[in-house]
């Protein structure tokens, strides 16, 4: 069965100040804490991170629950099993739909009769895509994952890529790469280039950085590879105000050899 549990849950906000540019912040390092939150959903056993905004938790113990999980409804009718009410259940991983005759999502919960043995995935019983909604700070509105990988160019690397990718169908103005979308909030430079590059500090993503910042610190080039920096919005990037030191987004994971040698430090 669903599990229940006695006491009363509290929708938590994880980021009350999106949908708000992440440089509203006083405080970077208070909002890299806010993205380095994780905890698993005690109903879909999936991880709950800061990119889904919300969650709800007992504050006396550790459960904790997706919104999204935490408002499926109990019952259901549905068109594909019309003679019986589909009650939801949690299930063994990877379960079998008698809708889509697949075991995706690998999400251990379904819409089950238990006259007919009829099981019901979430991916068919809603947009299963929805489950995948994230909220993250480079954007004003929620994004969803593509259905299927696409070929495009995306909007925080400037890079092509195949593969999915995290759309706005709000505005249709962000279009980003899964591998890009959930890059840390910061990170150690000698850690990702696998001591390629070093820097004494950690550095911290950030999602704009715009000509009138770029002239303020001199028109910085990236410590990578040594090439300038877009205008934008979407220029995404790591940098350490502190010691001027910024690179590109996808020159922070370079892991070959390097092809220009800066100043480390």
């Amino acid at each position: 069965m669903v599990l229940q549990h006695e006491h009363q849950l509290n929708l938590i906000d994880l980021n009350p100040k999106y949908p708000h540019d992440e440089e509203v912040y006083d405080d970077e390092e208070d909002l890299t804490i806010k993205q380095a939150f994780e905890h698993s959903c005690d109903l879909c056993n999936e991880v709950i991170t800061f990119l889904h905004k919300y969650y709800y938790k007992y504050d006396q113990c550790e459960y904790s629950l997706h919104k999204l999980c935490k408002e499926l409804p109990k019952t259901l009718e549905h068109a594909s099993h019309n003679q019986h009410t589909l009650a939801l259940l949690q299930v063994k991983p990877n379960h079998y739909c008698d809708v889509c005759k697949s075991k995706s999502w690998n999400i251990p919960l379904s819409y089950h009769c238990s006259v007919c043995l009829f099981d019901l995935c979430l991916n068919c019983n809603m947009n299963g895509l929805q489950f995948h909604t994230i909220y993250h700070p480079s954007h004003q509105h929620p994004l969803t994952p593509t259905s299927r990988e696409v070929l495009v160019n995306c909007d925080a690397c400037k890079k092509d890529h195949k593969g999915i990718f995290y759309q706005c169908t709000t505005c249709f103005l962000s279009f980003i790469h899964k591998e890009c979308v959930f890059r840390p909030k910061r990170l150690l430079i000698q850690k990702s280039t696998r001591h390629r590059f070093s820097h004494t500090h950690p550095l911290i993503l950030t999602y704009f950085f715009s000509e009138a910042d770029q002239l303020v610190k001199f028109y910085p080039k990236c410590r990578i590879c040594n090439k300038a920096f877009l205008y934008g919005k979407n220029c995404w990037i790591y940098k350490c105000d502190k010691c001027r030191y910024y690179v590109h987004l996808d020159c922070a994971y370079l892991r070959g050899k390097p092809s220009y040698s800066s100043n480390s430090y």
